[in-house]
């Protein structure tokens, strides 16, 4: 059986960090959107979401960074995600998902996405 989704969450200035570790299927979107937009969606803050631990994505996790993209952009906030494994990031590019958020290599790139 697969481990259940988790998050973590930490701050730095102005820039939300999010580990997210497993799948991100409808289970383990359910079990983690509702923390995840709590945490930095009302005060607006650009958002780096460290998906190196995440194995697979479904229809329902895009959904989830799409809507946390549009609300945070309504707060002048970004939303960027880092270093999906190969297999994400190859349903990232199916479905054209860099023409609304940034997906790039590594944090520190993703750090400079969110500062600018």
């Amino acid at each position: 059986m697969n481990k259940p989704l988790e998050i973590e969450v930490t701050y730095t200035a102005n820039i939300a960090r999010v580990k997210l570790r497993g799948r991100l299927d409808t289970p383990g979107v359910d079990r983690i959107e509702a923390k995840f937009t709590s945490a930095v969606v009302p005060e607006g803050r650009n958002t780096v979401v460290d998906l190196s631990e995440v194995s697979f994505i479904a229809s329902m996790g895009l959904r989830m960074f799409i809507g946390l993209a549009k609300a945070l952009k309504r707060n002048n906030a970004k939303l960027v995600l880092f270093a999906p494994q190969s297999q994400v990031n190859e349903i990232f590019t199916t479905v054209v998902l860099r023409e609304i958020m940034p997906i790039v290599v590594d944090e520190a790139e993703a750090m400079r996405f969110a500062a600018t």
